[in-house]
């Protein structure tokens, strides 16, 4: 096992829920989430809001890596959830990180932050955004805060613009778009893994999606400094297979 310790925030919610028993395999980790959790291999569970800058702290202790998961994870009622959770508790989540010396923060964020972009251009996460909603606005607050402690801290952050993440089988893998900005779980859980081990990367933006045919998400930079080869993207050739 790694002796990485990594504390995984939201770990009980839709994303937490499929990397959390693939990554206790191979990681020290501890849960943080607003409910009581299970523990799949002995991990430390901590029940706690993101708005508490104590409980976070406390959980942060002797921690290297965060993985931030915690969040209002679609459009919704802005001041009253998305605001608070996404910015403020995003905010508390760099702000323990370097209060606690912890060395890598991984952020999840969205491909809705280039939404308003026509799909039919090739994307990459060198061009300027262009939210689709609010809650891709929150997601860029994250992004630029992780920038903004990366450079004055020295944290390494990295970001996940995280596409369509479903389970194999779906239906909505059914659509020809929807398709094309998959995030399958075993691709997922293999960039994660790889940008936790990765000690060179300081501060990062990727698009951390499947290698869908007819993507028109541009994931060269997560190829070449991550050594990324996609394990389950869609092909035209290999659609009935995938689904």
């Amino acid at each position: 096992m790694n002796e990485k310790k990594v504390l995984i925030t939201g770990a009980g919610g839709r994303i937490g829920n499929i990397i959390c028993p693939i990554l206790a395999d191979i990681y020290n980790l501890r849960f943080f989430d607003t409910k009581k959790l299970k523990s799949i291999k002995n991990e430390e569970i901590f029940i706690g809001n993101i708005l508490d800058m104590k409980s976070l702290q406390t959980a942060m202790e002797d921690i290297d890596v965060v993985i931030h998961l915690a969040a209002i994870s679609d459009e919704d009622d802005f001041v009253n959830k998305i605001l608070p959770i996404n910015i403020q508790g995003t905010y508390n989540v760099l702000e323990a990180a370097k209060n606690s010396k912890v060395k890598k923060v991984i952020l999840a964020s969205t491909i809705q932050t280039i939404w308003n972009y026509p799909n039919n251009k090739i994307i990459t996460t060198d061009m300027p955004s262009r939210p689709f909603n609010l809650y891709a606005c929150s997601k860029l607050f994250g992004e630029n805060a992780g920038k903004y402690y990366s450079e004055k801290f020295g944290i390494s952050v990295i970001c996940l613009r995280i596409g369509y993440m479903l389970p194999y089988g779906h239906e909505w893998l059914e659509d020809s778009e929807k398709k094309k900005s998959w995030t399958s779980p075993n691709d997922l859980i293999q960039i994660i893994n790889k940008c936790i081990d990765n000690e060179d990367l300081k501060y990062e933006i990727f698009f951390a999606i499947s290698e869908n045919e007819n993507a028109y998400l541009d994931i060269s930079n997560l190829k070449k400094k991550l050594n990324y080869k996609s394990i389950d993207g869609i092909k035209n050739s290999n659609v009935e297979d995938s689904l």
